[in-house]
């Protein structure tokens, strides 16, 4: 960027944070959260028994908690931080929960609630005609526009990843649920060399072709159109998953990530682009705010660097590697074995190169 004045990472922590005051509000007004924590600390397993609520939308709110340093973890434990032992518990003299209670109606505190008890996500930005995400998407005038939005945000995150990344040794890229193609035709328009496609279902792959013919770059980023929980098409050596994972459950993310390593080139590598919490999930606030959205109306979170890197390796995947990249998001890579392709380091994958070389 040639003025960092012009950034726009504040805009996207705006926007993207916008549900994690409400998850916390829910949590004080119709849990009592804080109160269960005032003389004894407790697991995860005590919290979500006792308060019945489901794993994913708990593993959110402690993770956001965290963050904010309401709560404070053990090895083995949650327990109240002083401020919230002060300012968060019913019984304390300086108690703040009737005023956070004074807020409860607000829709999508109700709708936090709701999801806190049955894990199932509320419609996207609070729709009230009872389609989740998923669903959403079938619909060609929802895809349009989520698409569209997906598209505005891309335009800055891809061409920040496109300079970070080198795949000069590359020969092609599959774009995975590749939304608008905006990152498939950034990479292109980096590495003119590098054939690219995108993978998206129908109908959200028509979006993706009008998108990707409004930007000038049909005769080099190529549509397919496809389900990638039933097959990734094979002859790419990358993959790029880009903010797909955080919209998924933790068996779903297994599932893209092996049908990836069936399919991905041998001494080819997977890249995973996206809002990822650290391995104690006690950060970064942004990242933590972001992923109350996405608990909120899809059957994701953001996901930890820790959770990526155990899936890459059970499934076969080979000396991952990290790289920040903007806005709290970061690539992690993962490299499929290949026989008579040997790193630098000793392990095959990369084309031969060394491991840092594929990061500038």
């Amino acid at each position: 960027m040639k003025n960092k004045a012009l950034d726009p990472v504040k805009l996207l922590r705006y926007r993207d944070s916008i549900y994690a005051s409400d998850l916390l509000i829910c949590s004080v007004a119709y849990f009592d959260f804080f109160s269960f924590f005032k003389n004894t600390p407790r697991t995860f397993t005590e919290i979500c028994e006792h308060f019945k609520i489901v794993s994913r939308p708990a593993d959110v709110m402690l993770s956001l908690f965290l963050a904010m340093k309401l709560i404070n973890k053990t090895k083995t434990a949650y327990l109240l931080s002083d401020v919230s032992m002060e300012y968060l518990v019913d019984s304390s003299p300086e108690s703040l929960v009737p005023y956070y209670a004074s807020l409860k109606n607000r829709p999508q505190c109700i709708e936090f609630r709701d999801i806190l008890l049955s894990g199932k996500p509320a419609g996207w930005s609070s729709r009230n005609d009872g389609s989740d995400w998923i669903k959403a998407m079938q619909d060609t005038g929802f895809a349009n526009s989520f698409i569209s939005a997906m598209d505005s945000r891309g335009s800055f995150l891809a061409k920040m990843l496109a300079r970070k990344i080198d795949l000069s040794c590359h020969r092609s890229i599959l774009d995975i649920a590749g939304g608008s193609g905006v990152y498939a035709c950034a990479l292109n328009k980096r590495h003119k060399h590098l054939a690219a496609a995108v993978l998206e279902i129908p109908p959200a792959d028509g979006a993706a072709r009008r998108s990707v013919e409004a930007k000038g770059m049909s005769d080099k980023v190529h549509i397919i159109g496809g389900d990638m929980f039933n097959q990734i098409p094979k002859g790419y050596d990358v993959h790029l998953f880009a903010n797909v994972f955080h919209d998924w459950d933790i068996d779903s993310v297994e599932t893209l990530v092996a049908n990836s390593f069936e399919s991905l080139c041998p001494g080819g590598s997977i890249l995973i682009f996206d809002a990822h919490l650290n391995a104690e999930k006690n950060g970064p606030l942004p990242v933590a705010e972001y992923s109350c959205l996405l608990m909120h109306s899809t059957e994701g979170k953001c996901y930890s660097t820790k959770e990526i890197l155990e899936i890459l390796r059970k499934v076969g995947f080979i000396k991952p590697e990290i790289l920040g990249i903007a806005a709290y998001r970061t690539l992690i890579i993962g490299n499929k074995p290949a026989v008579g392709v040997v790193r630098f380091d000793g392990h095959p994958g990369l084309n031969g190169k060394s491991g840092d070389g594929l990061f500038k």
